[in-house]
């Protein structure tokens, strides 16, 4: 059975445009801040900033032990307005893009997640047909009318505090009959910690256990403005610094980051700098680009940059390849940028290294991750579509030296990302009150060259913070299933693609069976027709992986 979008309508654009919002899977309405704040009021009689002291004390973040089997899960994973996924969305529809349908496709791919002792909470058709599939226990929640789960499952929660007898009665019961269960979360925004803390007090338990980060974590840190310096900080570099070799300029730039002075992190970076946005007018948040600009060319000899927002997720609103030296198209792009109303980075342009995989030239920007508070086994390489994440691959050291790769290279990022672990572990987290509240998250990295005054030297640098659920957590969890099944291969990839129209995961599934070799797994994730569509294969080496999930794919997208 095709699976139906919710019936087309109208939306209006930041920039006062009426667009179409056709094909999606939820509608488009999103509640601004004033209405979040009078959930806050109606649920738990406290404004935000009540709620944010309640966190501390009433949800604590879930570690696992080592070799600990993981109990039962309340799955609610919530696309989040703190990655702005609604504006990311209306700007591909405004600008004529294919847009990602994020709300839909992080509901549908949090039941691969899910198991028999689970709870699965959602409310699109995507996902009704996965939980279905999958057998998992599910509570459908309605509400396909907002474009966030969250914003659906805030006014039901109005509603059953006001006596009606609402599908979250069955979470409540669920909850106190499971009162060690861990809430998986996609991220604990401030909307998401609201209705945590109604259910904490709802079921009577004294604490709510979740897989997030802590709220500092999740609000303040899962940016990437923190990595760069802001422009102004930047601008305060005493002069004789201006003449070290480029190298020592950069480190003594990153010194000057959110992340340094506060946590005191010390890891590779690309040459950046931050332009704040909030309180700022249009002319300055210009000016502020292009004096980032002037800095990268004399500074660092740069041409080009990308220009990058610092609340967005999947490559969303990048402008890459920008020339430095023309003034008004980075102007005209500021201003476009400005409009958005989060902080931008203007970051140097990095020539990527490449590596060949099944026939594909493919751009080296691995990922790390961190899981239950630990540093997660290898490295993954993302299959990126331009600026979007597509995918990903596993590697360990010997995958990794086996593409060509030098493992000193492997080996630094390796070390960077203990050093982001540590540095949420150590002295000055506390002061922060971030302190062992990083559970959870991804960082990004580029490796390539960058020219200018690093001529052809090689560069690793740190490029996006994702301190949130994550795409790499689906290979990981994957990754997992196949070693309870005793599957031998260890390596594994995933792929995103755009389904066709009358593609469906109940068909996506009979391929990956038809396609499996006796040795191997291959699963089809989640399917979101003409949005989103992920599979998943190992393999006995990076190669066979990425050859099977291609094979899923032309499978899955053959008429």
């Amino acid at each position: 059975m095709v699976l139906s979008p919710v019936t087309a309508s109208r939306c209006r654009a930041p920039d006062g445009r009426d667009v179409p919002w056709v094909g999606f899977f939820t509608g488009h309405r999103v509640l601004d801040e004033p209405r979040i704040a009078e959930c806050a009021e109606r649920l738990l009689g406290m404004d935000l900033g009540g709620v944010e002291q309640a966190v501390g004390t009433e949800l604590r973040p879930y570690r696992a032990a080592t070799g600990a089997q993981r109990g039962p899960a309340l799955l609610l994973h919530s696309a989040t307005p703190m990655l702005r996924a609604f504006e990311g969305d209306l700007d591909a529809v405004a600008n004529g893009d294919p847009p990602h349908d994020s709300s839909t496709y992080v509901e549908a791919r949090s039941v691969f997640f899910c198991t028999a002792d689970d709870l699965c909470v959602g409310r699109t058709a995507p996902w009704a047909e996965a939980a279905e599939l999958r057998g998992v226990p599910a509570v459908d929640v309605g509400g396909v009318d907002h474009y966030y789960l969250i914003h659906a499952l805030l006014l039901l929660a109005e509603a059953h505090e006001d006596g009606a007898d609402t599908r979250l009665g069955r979470v409540v019961d669920w909850l106190r009959a499971h009162p060690g269960a861990v809430v998986r979360l996609y991220a604990l925004d401030v909307e998401t910690q609201i209705l945590l803390l109604w259910l904490r007090r709802t079921t009577g338990l004294p604490t709510l256990t979740t897989d997030a980060n802590s709220t500092v974590v999740s609000t303040r840190w899962n940016r990437k403005s923190h990595i760069h310096p802001t422009v102004a900080a930047a601008l305060g570099l005493p002069e004789p610094m201006l003449r070290l070799p480029a190298e020592h300029l950069l480190d003594a730039e990153q010194r000057r980051s959110e992340a340094h002075l506060r946590l005191g992190l010390r890891l590779p970076v690309l040459p950046g700098y931050t332009v704040p946005r909030a309180g700022v007018t249009t002319h300055d948040f210009v000016r502020g680009v292009l004096t980032a600009a002037d800095l990268l060319r004399h500074r660092y000899g740069l041409r080009t940059a990308a220009l990058k927002p610092s609340d967005s997720a999947d490559g969303a609103r990048i402008i890459g390849r920008l020339d430095l030296r023309d003034t008004d198209r980075l102007a005209a792009e500021a201003a476009a940028a400005h409009v958005r109303g989060d902080d931008h980075i203007l970051e140097a342009w990095v020539t990527f290294h490449t590596v060949t995989l099944d026939g594909a030239r493919l751009p080296v920007a691995p990922s790390g991750h961190i899981r239950d508070g630990h540093l997660a086994d290898g490295l993954t390489l993302q299959l990126l579509d331009g600026y979007s994440w597509r995918g990903n691959i596993y590697l360990d050291e010997e995958g990794w030296t086996g593409l060509g790769l030098p493992g000193a290279t492997y080996r630094t990022i390796r070390a960077s990302l203990d050093a982001v672990r540590s540095a949420f572990q150590g002295h000055r987290s506390i002061a922060d009150g971030s302190h062992r509240g990083l559970v959870r998250g991804g960082v990004d990295f580029a490796v390539g060259r960058l020219g200018g005054r690093f001529g052809a030297s090689p560069v690793v640098g740190a490029i996006d913070f994702n301190l949130s659920s994550n795409g790499g957590e689906t290979l990981r969890a994957f990754q997992d299933i196949a070693r309870r099944q005793g599957i031998p291969e260890r390596y594994a990839a995933t792929r995103i693609f755009h389904p066709p129209r009358t593609q469906t995961l109940r068909r996506m599934r009979h391929t990956a069976a038809a396609l499996t070799p006796p040795e191997g797994m291959m699963e089809a994730i989640a399917c979101i027709p003409r949005r989103w569509g992920m599979v998943a294969a190992t393999g006995d080496g990076p190669e066979r992986a990425v050859r099977r999930v291609g094979a899923m794919v032309a499978a899955s997208t053959t008429p």
